[in-house]
């Protein structure tokens, strides 16, 4: 079995993982702003954008480390083995503001060792803003950022949530409720403390995980609405997260969930 990297080289390929999303950034602003107008959902420009993109980070992976496994939205992944390293990619989170112009979505990589997720990275290239997060680490664009830890919810607190969320749910959470379409991004507001919590639904490791290591990073969690941690494991093979999970910072879950109503 190989020798798990030296703390210095995890920084290494942590640095390695932001240059290449910051390239996968520059090629998916290449297409950005190129929809067809006539359609509301430009399918044809988000596939483009999100194949070059995978294309280059799953290229640029494979020839700096050609035993790690690859695991990305768009297929074409690699036989995953839960041992050793593990890449997980979505080239573009957030595909249907990117098709509509707007500047929520980017570029995700999170990486897993040995069955454990080491480091997350979430470049949003329409606002040049990088997110990271490994260990009790958590960055964006360098500066130190953490999870708030507030000791009540208000009137200005401001709840993310999925864009179905109104159908599976009714609320009285007495804060701003708001969907801007990136799950990655919505993950990492609730990290550096812009949002309260975030709900993730139909959504799959991919969406989750780099979000995932940057919020632990910034001590926050992942939870069912029971109370349950969030297990990437569980979804390592791609398959849909089956589970509303919210992602919040440690101790403020019941706090928010006790406003949220399932529809009958």
């Amino acid at each position: 079995m190989p020798m798990a990297p030296a703390t210095d080289d995890w920084n290494q390929i942590l640095h390695f993982a932001e240059e290449i999303v910051r390239e996968g950034g520059k090629i998916a602003l290449s297409h950005y702003g190129k929809a067809d107008p006539t359609l509301k959902f430009d399918m044809s420009l988000v596939t483009q954008a999100d194949l070059d993109v995978q294309a280059h980070l799953q290229s640029k992976i494979g020839e700096m480390f050609p035993d790690h496994a690859f695991l990305g939205e768009e297929g074409g992944s690699r036989a995953i083995e839960h041992q050793g390293h593990l890449w997980v990619v979505d080239p573009v989170d957030g595909t249907a503001a990117f098709s509509s112009e707007l500047p929520i979505w980017g570029v995700s990589v999170s990486h897993f060792y040995e069955g454990q997720l080491k480091f997350g990275v979430f470049y949003m290239p329409a606002t040049d803003e990088m997110y990271t997060g490994m260990g009790k680490k958590a960055f964006h664009n360098g500066k130190r950022i953490n999870a708030r830890v507030d000791d009540q919810v208000d009137n200005e607190s401001v709840l993310l949530t999925y864009s179905r969320f109104h159908q599976d749910f009714t609320s009285d959470f007495p804060g701003k409720i708001r969907s801007l379409g990136s799950s990655v991004a919505h993950i990492a507001y609730v990290a550096r403390g812009a949002a309260w919590g975030a709900l993730l639904g139909r959504v799959h490791i991919w969406d989750i995980a780099p979000g995932l290591a940057v919020l632990e990073a910034a001590g926050g969690e992942i939870r069912d609405l029971e109370g349950n941690r969030f297990d990437p494991m569980k979804y390592i093979d791609g398959r849909t997260v089956d589970t509303i999970y919210l992602a919040a910072a440690k101790g403020q879950h019941d706090q928010i969930v006790r406003y949220l109503h399932h529809v009958k």
